[in-house]
């Protein structure tokens, strides 16, 4: 016994068809494009099972294939890091200088020598003369004091140091990374302000449209122009808006080589979770606070690569010292000698000795070494001084615009939209009680439009202030979690309003 499946007819057919092209159809509007499909043809009882069934398995594929299509921060981020040049070359220059340290542990090579001594030259016969013999001689040099420890701890140091300086530039990436995330959300949401607009002016442009060629009273021309006119300018600012957003997007592929995600991506969730205020901010004693940035800032991975510096400086001075000392060198050597032409036997000989060198007769070019490590030593110890100042001017910036813009938001939210939403609602009631004019309608829908772009500008500065001050305080959170939650970057399709 067989399973058939009896055809469909044509129109069922063309159904499938357009369902099996839809990968051309964006993802978003799949549902209403389904409906339309189906509601475009007649589907036969005996065709709705199957045709059911493959329709839930198309909208689940597409449903996978978009979560698989998100990009959250996180990601962002550790691809960023993963793929930056900077730090897979901080990775080589740091094992070159483990292979140095490794290098450093060994004696100079020995030197050996090979010769003839007190060879006569009227017959050059090699037992003519008791003192003539072939001589084999090796030397081996000492270092001077603890050179070779200091300079494998010179390596050592510069190796921590572009550790640290990798720990510096990751944290770097994550300020960057979320300063070009934070100003996509920016352009993202201020392109759905105006496109919401946009629905608010087609519907006074119509309405006008209606109140003109009917002759309404006190109803002229001029207002149908100027409805006209500002959803033109609307138009132009969402271009404009889609414009910023899409350089956005490019400054932000720059860190991966490629662009993110073909068309453009969009936001959904809340910055609140994805961005959290850092603690330190937030304690009220001035002493434990001034304490605790003081520390934050001291272990900062840029200071703490400055302070590896500042000890391979203070190694290189100890190294200067140390090449003041006398150098100690080791020989021997072993004289072989022919026996007499009378075949008397002549005995070998063996030789033992020490060297050493007088560098204090050239004391001044010693010191002269010494001086210059140590004012070498100095020099990092001063941009130590400077990097710290510059992290604290840097942070209390970012302070203090967070609390200013923290205090516009607050305005914002608690007066500011709720009056103009009032505004706008009491202009258009008076209007269409004609106890009020179509111009005063447009100019509360553009003065609220503005007021909504300016508190989508506090917001999204304020998390900027956010970004940075976890910038300054990272030694405070190393890891910089970022908690995923529901914020995502998410595949756009409508990109044009017409």
């Amino acid at each position: 016994m067989s399973l058939q499946i009896k055809p469909c007819n044509p129109r069922v057919q063309r159904a499938v068809l357009l369902m099996m092209r839809a990968d051309n159809v964006s993802r978003q509007s799949m549902g209403p494009f389904l409906l339309r499909t189906l509601n475009r043809v007649l589907m036969p009882s005996g065709c709705r099972p199957w045709l059911g069934a493959l329709m839930l398995l198309f909208v689940a594929g597409s449903a996978v294939a978009a979560e698989a299509s998100r990009v959250t921060l996180k990601t962002l981020i550790e691809t960023a890091q993963a793929q930056d040049p900077w730090i897979a070359g901080s990775f080589f220059r740091q094992a070159r200088e483990e292979a140095f340290s490794r290098g450093a542990v060994g004696l100079p090579a020995p030197t050996v020598t090979l010769g003839m001594s007190n060879l006569p030259v009227n017959s050059f016969h090699f037992d003519q003369e008791p003192m003539t013999q072939f001589k084999l001689g090796v030397q081996q040099r000492l270092p001077r004091g603890r050179t070779l420890e200091l300079t494998r701890q010179k390596f050592d140091q510069q190796g921590l140091k572009q550790m640290h300086s990798r720990a510096a530039r990751k944290a770097d990436i994550v300020r960057r990374v979320s300063h070009l995330y934070l100003e996509v959300f920016r352009y993202e949401q201020m392109a759905s302000l105006i496109e919401n607009d946009l629905s608010l002016f087609d519907q006074l442009i119509e309405n006008a449209l209606s109140q003109y060629t009917t002759g309404a009273l006190g109803f002229h021309q001029q207002g149908v122009i100027q409805a006209q006119t500002q959803r033109s300018r609307l138009i132009d600012r969402f271009n404009l808006a889609r414009q910023q957003q899409d350089q956005q997007y490019a400054a932000l592929s720059a860190w991966f080589g490629s662009d993110l995600a073909g068309d453009g991506l969009h936001f959904a969730g809340e910055l609140a979770q994805v961005f959290p205020v850092p603690a330190a901010i937030l304690i009220q004693d001035p002493a434990a606070k001034a304490q605790t940035l003081a520390q934050a800032f001291a272990a900062h991975p840029m200071v703490r690569g400055l302070d590896e510096g500042i000890n391979a400086a203070e190694t290189e001075t100890g190294l200067a010292a140390a090449r003041s000392k006398a150098q100690w060198g080791l020989n021997a050597s072993y004289g072989q000698r022919q026996d007499s032409a009378l075949g008397v036997e002549r005995a070998d000989f063996l030789s033992f000795g020490v060297s050493f060198d007088l560098p204090m007769i050239n004391r001044r070019q010693q010191n002269s070494q010494v001086t210059a490590a140590i004012a070498a030593r100095e020099g990092v110890k001063t941009d130590r001084a400077l990097l710290l100042r510059q992290i604290k001017s840097g942070y209390d910036l970012a302070e203090l615009n967070y609390g200013h813009l923290f205090v516009r938001e607050q305005h914002f939210a608690s007066q500011l939209l709720k009056q103009v939403s009032e505004e706008a609602a009491a202009s258009l009631a008076a209007y269409t009680t004609e106890s009020g004019s179509f111009s005063d309608v447009l100019q509360a829908s553009i003065s609220g439009l503005k007021i909504k772009i300016d508190a989508l500008n506090v917001e999204v500065d304020r998390y900027q202030s956010i970004v940075d001050l976890n910038y300054y305080l990272v030694a405070l959170n190393p890891v910089m979690a970022l908690s995923v939650g529901a914020t995502s970057l998410e595949a756009r399709s409508q990109r044009t309003v017409k």
